[in-house]
């Protein structure tokens, strides 16, 4: 080839290059190109436009990030097939990916293995959207399983029949009725399995239906099934469906009636006697309820009320036939007493008396509405079915030639003229909407007769009121101009241009509105049917396909222009991506190798301020109960002054801590921060929250010169270091109460130790004293001494006894098992009675013991046992501890709440006698005693004070004691429980 050749070449390799990258990128199927491990190259831009992804969504990932699950062994294992046999397409796969949006998009794909090829070097996948047809095909299982649902619950037996007579799918009843199962009988040939039917009424009707494509009903008599059957015939356009309904015992009673009448056997329903002036004289129930009337009501009245008038005629033709023949059949359409209409079968046998003299008719009918339906239905189906193929082949026309041209006048005037010649329409035409919102028309299709409108120019106010309809991508549809009374501008505009009906569908370009396509009729009002308007809405959108690939023609060159500095900007935005995750790398890696949060938070906001080339960067921990916030962390690369150590009250910016709180990021421009960082001139500062799945736990604050917004890039690695620091904070605090639940533990431990030390001491002390007071009680012959020792081990039994109830009671308390009864306790009774036997025992140890209560006292609400235990252990140490000569104070005083009733009553318990400071924190611990403070030598469990501090706090009170100058005194303060 010589240089001129290639010269010459060349212009048409460059149009070839512009077309394939214009198909390649307009196509609806998309193009994938994957390396031999499966990680994405190239994805066409259809990719985009189907599932939402870009090239830079997905190169460099691999395909099973965006595959189902469910669907990965499928994808990888073709994907080696293709790579094991190159250049040979592999079989076509179905799998789900997952759209942009988080939902599940249906393919089908196929794969071929271009690694071999220097231009490819990959495995080429061409994947088709197919999530429509599989949701169609969804709808139809659906449909067929409610219809095998109904057709299984029906009491008649039901069969369906291929052309070729084969079964096709029976029902359950129909299977007991052949007494076979459905599995030896379906796509077994009903002549093979049934041959006594050949040359039956079955044979006919069957066949006659078929042909004829009517539905037909019959009845027969099946000697191999011993019974009569009515059988219903309903031809498809796959077969034959079969209704048989068991009439043994209809046949029967219609045999039993024919030797009682002939008239009655010819009754389908209802059965009416009518005399020669068409006058009912004798009608059955049946045929008075289909009417909606009384048997009575209908004596004497005339058959006409009962009839349709437009069908009157057809009964008067039948009537004389019957008069001819005896006999005649007719379908009409009768009225009800509510003047509802339904469709009957109508059979009339004239009526003679014994001289053979005409003397009226019976009239047998019969509802058959729902088959006038069915077949009304049944037409109606095979008229839309035609016209839907006419549908689909025109408008397959029209997007193969939009497809095949980028000429967009020919596409619009060939869009026009072919569907107008669809519709039978008068005109079509379609518009263009301007800048002013003016509309011109673009191309237009009129039959002969009609004035042509091309390139008119309509003003927009003809339009005003259809312009938010064609904004939210609505139609208008008018079937008669005349009506449009409200709105007169656009009336005139109709009439001018002789349009009586009109169809106007928008054409959008993304979301704006383009133009619209429009039908006119302008020799007569039109119902514009539903098919007609898919048509249009349907082509509209090819033909924003076609403006669309015409505007991207035009783009591209533009586009070419502008690829190199956006691969340049892309590869910039590559490195400084490879930037950023080594920054987070080293920053992940410190969080993994150590639990020091001080060490990895100065870590990562120095690495943040390095590797971001900002000024400065700090963290500030916050104290969410405090509501303030304490700059802990900060790295300062230029001369911003440093805040490490500051405490900031959030209050004192509101309107930063309540975003940060919202765990919301943000970034802004100020010249200062007041008490924050005082700047001298102004910066842009980043916030992040530093965030766990407990809540917000401080923050980091990012500088740089005003002039310098942080992109998304940025924002983003600074979102990530975030997660590592909370993720930092949140496993050194976890390791800290980890350790401190360690200590604690090993407290609780010995705690646990000297308790069971102590209670077996407290347990064995009594029961070293029985033993020995028992062993005494065998060697001592004297009573008094006898006596003595059996005290001895009467003290003891009691006092193991107390020790143990007072230990189990301390149980229950600490289990939350102890029961309270609440009652209504008068507190005069309850002290006056619980004081008495302490008086005697005050007065024998010469103790003076003073109950002050004041008259007014109101009734306390509590549980009574454990405020008389309360108050009896408080006196009870009162009487041990108080000297001779010494005073015990009892006292009640009651507080009033805000509404002048009884708040809290408060029991003060005094004695003369003072506890050493050091002793008085232990006194409530249990088995502690105040050393040498028992003068009566009365003894004890070494539980009374703890217990009575369990049992006022389960009252839901507080008990306080106090001792100084030679005094101690316990204040109980107990609420009213409810």
């Amino acid at each position: 080839m010589t240089m001129a050749d290639c010269e010459w070449a060349k212009p048409t390799l460059q149009e070839g290059d512009l077309r394939f990258r214009s198909l390649i990128e307009n196509a609806t199927d998309i193009i994938v190109i994957l390396d031999r491990n499966g990680i994405f190259r190239y994805c066409s831009p259809s990719a985009e436009r189907v599932l939402g992804y870009c090239l830079q969504d997905v190169d460099g990932h691999h395909a099973s990030e965006l595959v189902h699950p469910a669907d990965i062994d499928t994808v990888l294992t073709v994907l080696q097939a293709a790579i094991a046999h190159p250049k040979v397409s592999q079989p076509v796969i179905e799998y789900r990916v997952r759209h942009r949006n988080g939902s599940w998009r249906f393919f089908e794909a196929v794969a071929t293995s271009l690694l071999e090829d220097p231009a490819i070097q990959g495995v080429v996948v061409n994947c088709h959207d197919i999530t429509a047809r599989k949701q169609v095909e969804e709808a139809l299982r659906t449909a067929n399983h409610q219809i095998v649902n109904i057709l299984e619950s029906i009491a008649d037996a039901f069969v369906s029949l291929g052309h070729d007579w084969r079964f096709t799918y029976l029902n359950q009843r129909a299977a007991q009725l052949l007494q076979r199962s459905p599995e030896h009988i379906l796509n077994q040939s009903l002549w093979d399995l049934f041959p006594e039917l050949i040359g039956t009424a079955f044979d006919t009707e069957c066949r006659k239906a078929l042909e004829q494509q009517l539905p037909t009903t019959f009845e027969e008599f099946y000697p191999f099934l011993r019974s009569w059957f009515e059988v219903r015939v309903f031809p498809s356009t796959d077969g034959l469906s079969i209704f048989f309904v068991d009439i043994a015992e209809r046949r029967q009673s219609q045999a039993e009636l024919l030797e009682m009448s002939t008239a009655l056997g010819n009754a389908v329903e209802g059965i009416a006697r009518l005399d020669i002036h068409g006058n009912y004289i004798a009608l059955n129930r049946a045929y008075a309820e289909a009417l909606g009337y009384e048997q009575t009501e209908m004596i004497g009245m005339a058959w006409e009320q009962t009839v349709f008038p437009e069908d009157r005629p057809m009964m008067d033709v039948a009537y004389q036939q019957m008069m001819l023949d005896g006999k005649a059949e007719v379908e009409v359409r009768a009225i009800r007493k509510d003047g509802s209409i339904f469709y009957q079968e109508v059979v009339l046998v004239a009526a003679y008396d014994w001289y053979d003299q005409f003397v009226g008719h019976h009239c047998f009918t019969r509802d058959i509405t729902e088959r006038k339906s069915a077949e009304a239905a049944l037409r109606q189906q095979a008229e839309r079915e035609r016209l839907m193929a006419g549908l689909a082949r025109l408008s397959a026309g029209i997007a193969h030639r939009i497809r095949q041209s980028l000429d967009l006048e020919a596409i619009l005037n060939t869009t026009t003229s072919e569907v107008r010649q669809f519709l039978d329409a008068d005109r079509v035409v379609i518009y263009r909407c301007e800048c002013d919102r003016d509309r011109t028309v673009m191309a237009e299709s009129v039959k002969s007769g009609y004035p042509s409108i091309l390139e008119l120019s309509i003003p927009d106010e003809s339009f005003e009121q259809c312009h938010p309809l064609y904004r939210k991508g609505q139609n208008v549809v008018i079937d008669d101009s005349s009506q449009l009374q409200d709105f007169p501008a656009f009336q005139d505009f109709l009439a001018q241009r002789q349009v009586r009906a009109f169809l106007e569908v928008p054409i959008l370009h993304g979301d704006d509105l383009w133009g619209t396509l429009v039908a006119h009729q302008c020799s007569e009002p039109r119902h514009w049917e539903a098919y007609e308007i898919g048509l249009l809405e349907q082509l509209a959108i090819q033909v924003a396909i076609a403006i669309q690939q015409s505007e991207l023609y035009h783009q591209v060159q533009r586009l070419n222009t502008n690829l190199e500095i956006q691969v340049q900007e892309r590869t910039t935005q590559l490195q400084q991506a490879v930037h950023y995750e080594a920054t987070l790398k080293r920053i992940t890696d410190s969080v993994r190798d150590s639990l020091d949060e001080d060490q990895i938070l100065q870590n990562a906001v120095k690495e943040l301020a390095l590797g971001l080339d900002v000024d400065g960067c700090d963290a500030g921990i916050y104290d969410l109960q405090q509501q303030t916030s304490t700059i802990r962390y900060e790295y300062i690369r230029t001369d911003l002054p440093p805040s490490k150590g500051k405490l900031i009250r959030m209050q004192d910016y509101p309107d930063l801590y309540s975003q940060i709180l919202q765990t919301d990021y943000f970034q802004f421009c100020r010249t200062h921060l007041s008490q924050i960082r005082p700047l001298d001139r102004q910066h842009t500062a980043l916030v992040c929250p530093i965030v766990d799945d407990q809540g917000v736990m401080g923050d980091l604050w990012l500088f740089k010169v005003a002039q310098d917004a942080f992109n998304d890039q940025e924002i983003r690695l600074v979102q990530q270091v975030a997660n590592q620091c909370a993720i930092a904070i949140r496993q050194a605090r976890l390791y800290q109460a980890t350790q401190a639940q360690v200590i604690a533990l090993e407290e609780l431990n010995q705690l646990k130790d000297d308790f069971l030390s102590t209670v077996s001491h407290e347990l064995r002390t009594p029961m070293s004293n029985m033993k020995m007071a028992i062993h005494m009680l065998r060697n001592m012959s004297s009573p008094e001494r006898q006596k003595q020792y059996l005290d001895i081990l009467q003290t003891e039994c009691v006092r193991e006894i107390e020790l143990i109830n007072d230990l189990l009671d301390l149980q229950r308390l600490e289990a939350a098992s102890y029961s309270l009864v609440p009652t209504v306790l008068d507190i005069h009774k309850i002290v006056t009675i619980l004081t008495e036997p302490f008086r005697s025992r005050t007065c024998d140890r010469q103790q003076s013991l003073v109950v002050e209560l004041p008259p007014n006292l109101t009734p306390i609400r509590t549980d009574q046992p454990t405020l008389e235990r309360i108050l009896a252990e408080l006196l009870n140490n009162a009487c041990k501890y108080t000297p001779p000569g010494s005073e015990i104070f009892f006292e009640v005083e009651q507080t009033e709440n805000g509404l002048n009733q009884t708040g809290k009553t408060v029991f003060i318990v005094k004695n003369q006698a003072e506890i050493p400071a050091l002793e008085l924190p232990r006194i409530f611990d249990k088995f502690y005693r105040v050393p040498n403070g028992d003068r009566w030598k009365q003894g004890g469990t070494g539980l009374g004070l703890a217990l009575v501090k369990r049992l006022v706090t389960e009252l839901g009170g507080v008990i306080q004691v106090d001792s100084a100058n030679g005094w101690t005194t316990f204040t109980v303060t107990l609420p009213h429980l409810s």
